[in-house]
């Protein structure tokens, strides 16, 4: 009787330990899942006592949590010198944290104190963003509670960084002009979910969205729609300088870098109907909506032109001094050559560089620009066609053609530095019975047999928003939400720890915490639980 009873224990324990339940406990719902976490027994609670202590340098960082704090709990949290032990999130770095990288940090939640420390104050602003996703969701109302609610936070262990740098969002400002408190909105949303790159789609054929001083007309004539097409109000408009410069500095302040694109030398319309002398062939051009013409127009920029550059280093001489960002996208995608066979100035080029047809002429056009990019301190980056007719080693790829799946290996093989965005997993223009959550979720940045030099090359992943169909802000929301959770995991959370059953979970209780904050999201039924 007695084997029988120890045979049943056994059993028992073995079963228990194979049943490999998620790491997060259910009342932990954080995105993206943390690299490592342990909960404890007890909790912490926030109330009108706590303090929030740190050095001087990091002042900055802790009015940012008071004013995260207060409106939901009414509590005026005083920051104090960290000499303090109990009812206090205490915020420092350690300079020996630094295999954590720039954006790790530890966060310790115990009974009577918080420990928010990292190497860089970019850690400590990921910290408080996993604190927040602790508390409950109701911390995210402008409206306060009062003693309705109490602020309770588990006590966990958690040690985390960041899988990829790249972390990367792209809206698109032409084909729809988005406000720039729309943009700040998702900026918000986006550093709560630790993504840390906005790349803004700023030029193409359907209109020029960034004033440039030197060329007025490409905002007073190049940012509008003709009357004629009957487009609503806000749908078409520009971002001034000041503009650029506030919406940069706000996404600074929330660890985001803001990666301008201006493309070249197709998608450009917008420009050729100021300056019809840099086409092929002069003649006067008109912008239109995008379902309302030809989707990708013919005429591009002329490649035999010598003031076609000069243009291009004029405007992207100002981009540079707006964004700070290392990184310039120059686009490079879908450019038609038709006007380029045709154009006497174009073959001239080509015979005068030696290039045997147009897809060489517009590698020749890519290294040009690149040198002057490259000359001014920054790193061009190129939709993936910039490979077409071969490219230099210093040019990243943004690798967005999911139908031709060599494109990854061919660019690390060559020592191009990447970044994925494949049409399969992460263009969130499409409908969700074509790409889900899910599928979003089970997208891998690094293709099956990359060895460890190609993997290094790729430097992240991002999701793309293109909006020539879903043109308001509602529902470009729903077209982000509930997707944008996924790619946030994906390149954030180690790939072993995700599970996509656990996902579903954490999803579903992050959703009452993006409505709080004012977010439509689509009830996408392979996450959201009925």
């Amino acid at each position: 009787m007695e084997k029988i009873i120890l045979f049943i224990i056994l059993m028992l324990g073995f079963i228990q330990c194979n049943n490999n339940p998620p790491e997060l406990p259910e009342s932990i719902t954080i995105i993206p899942h943390p690299s490592e976490i342990t909960q404890h027994s007890g909790i912490f609670i926030l109330n009108a006592k706590t303090r929030i202590s740190c050095n001087f340098e990091l002042e900055s960082i802790a009015l940012q949590l008071v004013n995260l704090l207060k409106p939901a709990t009414g509590f005026d949290i005083e920051i104090i010198e960290p000499t303090r032990k109990k009812n206090v999130i205490a915020l420092s770095l350690d300079k020996n944290l630094s295999e954590l990288g720039k954006e790790g940090y530890k966060l310790e939640v115990k009974n009577d104190r918080i420990g928010i420390v990292a190497y860089t104050e970019s850690g400590i602003f990921y910290g408080i963003q996993t604190l927040r996703q602790l508390l409950p969701f109701q911390i995210e109302s402008t409206s306060c509670y009062g003693k309705d609610i109490k602020w309770e936070i588990p006590c966990v262990s958690i040690t985390d960084n960041p899988r990829f740098k790249w972390r990367g969002l792209m809206i698109d400002c032409s084909r729809t002009f988005w406000s720039k408190e729309f943009l700040k909105k998702i900026i918000r949303l986006m550093a709560l979910y630790k993504m840390n790159i906005l790349h803004l789609h700023l030029t193409d054929d359907q209109g020029w969205r960034i004033e440039i001083n030197k060329y007025p007309e490409l905002t007073q004539k190049g940012a509008r729609f003709p009357e004629k097409w009957g487009e609503p109000e806000g749908r078409d408009g520009f971002y001034t300088q000041e503009d650029i410069k506030e919406v940069v500095s706000y996404a600074a302040k929330h660890n985001i870098s803001v990666v301008p694109e201006i493309e070249m030398p197709g998608h450009t319309l917008a420009a050729l109907v100021c300056y019809p002398e840099l086409s092929c062939t002069g003649k006067s051009f008109e912008i239109h909506p995008f379902l309302k013409g030809p989707h990708i127009h013919k005429d591009i920029f002329c490649a035999g032109n010598e003031k076609t550059f000069e243009f291009l280093e004029n405007v992207l001489s100002e981009v540079f001094v707006l964004f700070p960002s290392k990184f310039i996208h120059i686009g490079g995608d879908e450019a038609p050559k038709i006007c380029w066979k045709a154009c006497e100035k174009c073959q001239s080029r080509m015979k005068a560089e030696g290039l045997k047809d147009e897809e060489e002429l517009q590698s020749w056009f890519i290294k040009k620009i690149e040198k002057f990019v490259t000359n001014n301190g920054k790193i061009l980056i190129g939709w993936d066609e910039i490979m077409e007719g071969g490219l230099s080693k210093t040019a990243t790829v943004m690798y967005w053609r999911g139908k031709f799946k060599d494109i990854p290996l061919a660019a690390t093989s060559h020592g191009n530095h990447i970044i994925m965005c494949p049409t399969t997993h992460c263009y969130f223009d499409y409908n969700y019975k074509t790409i889900s959550t899910i599928k979003a979720y089970e997208f891998e940045p690094i293709p099956d047999g990359f060895i460890q030099e190609q993997t290094e090359l790729i430097l992240g992943a991002q999701a793309c928003f293109w909006s020539h169909i879903d043109r308001t802000e509602d529902k470009a929301e729903r077209m982000l939400f509930p997707r944008l959770f996924s790619i946030a995991e994906v390149t954030w959370s180690p790939k072993e720890k995700r599970d996509t059953t656990h996902f579903k979970e954490r999803v579903n209780s992050q959703l009452k915490r993006i409505k709080k904050l004012g977010i439509h999201y689509y009830p996408d039924s392979t996450v959201i639980s009925n």
